[in-house]
């Protein structure tokens, strides 16, 4: 059970997928809890946030899985632009004055929240950051000229090797992903007891699928986790053997999700990615750029140990652009 100031209201603003209750209870369970604003009966305001602790420091940060998590507005029958603006303004606000005390709030905002004046009004650091997706996936012609033409070969290369296989097994789907990350020498992201709560939420309301590249000998090179809402099919986890890597089977998983999400859904979104080779390969797949915003606001303290954290990673020459995916 979720933590909340008060009880939920019967009817949820959100914006997808990621706001709903049952998956915030499956990536965060009894650490999450929502500001709300309701002028009446129907909620005008939303704003589900994660709250933690470390060494004495209070944190409002994301989730893990979840890559967006920002408020969602509802002005109603606002129809003249200026009209709108502000009654967002007076809405954020009232969910800003009844934010918790916190040493860091981190945020992503969902694409379709543009209105980030009145957070940088109120100090916050906004950075833009940008996802890759495909608006429309009724035409599946169209999208296979859209695709590079190296991907295409790889499509057909990796089809006389591997046979793309929807599966129930979560545990095998993650240890595959993980060998990606244990090939740069990072741990994966993806705790196995996350994504089995996500798998079962998900499961439950038959909205997810789990899909692997299998070669004759039974080996798994690649498989991808999809999950999706009402409008939006959406790329949560993916990875590859690197062992196996040449047979171009991550390529053609990938374009078998996108064919598969339009039984679905409308839309397919590759969640991300900023880091440049992931980049150019989503970009390969013939989806546009789709903006969103990263808002951060951190007290005194918070401000010299973060400083103190870039200084570090210059001095020993680590990687910044860990802070990009």
């Amino acid at each position: 059970m979720a933590l909340a100031e008060q009880s939920k209201p019967p009817r949820t603003l959100s914006y997808g997928l990621f706001q709903e209750p049952w998956w915030l209870d499956a990536v965060a369970p009894n650490s999450w809890r929502e500001i709300t604003v309701n002028p009446g009966e129907l909620i005008s305001a939303r704003w589900p946030i994660v709250e933690s602790r470390s060494a004495g420091l209070r944190f409002i940060i994301p989730p893990p899985l979840t890559p967006w998590l920002g408020p969602a507005l509802a002005t109603g029958d606002a129809v003249k632009v200026s009209r709108r603006l502000e009654l967002e303004k007076e809405l954020i606000e009232e969910l800003l004055g009844k934010l918790p005390k916190y040493d860091k709030l981190a945020v992503h905002c969902h694409a379709s929240f543009t209105n980030v004046l009145p957070f940088m009004w109120a100090g916050f650091q906004v950075t833009p950051r940008c996802t890759y997706v495909l608006d429309d996936l009724s035409d599946e012609t169209r999208l296979w000229n859209g695709l590079r033409e190296n991907i295409r070969r790889e499509i057909r290369k990796a089809r006389k090797q591997v046979e793309i296989v929807a599966t129930e097994d979560i545990v095998e789907s993650q240890r595959v992903i993980a060998k990606t990350f244990a090939r740069i020498g990072v741990q994966s992201p993806h705790k196995l007891e996350i994504m089995q709560r996500i798998d079962a939420a998900c499961s439950k309301r038959d909205c997810r699928e789990i899909l692997m590249a299998r070669d004759e000998k039974g080996r798994v090179h690649s498989s991808l986790y999809l999950v999706r809402d009402a409008h939006t099919t959406y790329y949560l986890a993916g990875g590859a053997d690197p062992q196996l890597r040449t047979s171009g089977a991550h390529s053609l998983m990938m374009w078998e999700a996108i064919r598969r999400a339009g039984v679905h859904t409308r839309r397919f979104d590759f969640v991300g990615s900023m880091l440049p080779n992931v980049e150019r390969f989503f970009r390969a797949f013939g989806a546009r750029q789709q903006s969103f915003y990263r808002l951060v606001s951190m007290g005194r303290l918070m401000k010299i140990l973060d400083a103190g954290y870039e200084l570090a990673l210059s001095v020993t020459g680590r990687d910044h652009t860990r802070r990009l995916r």
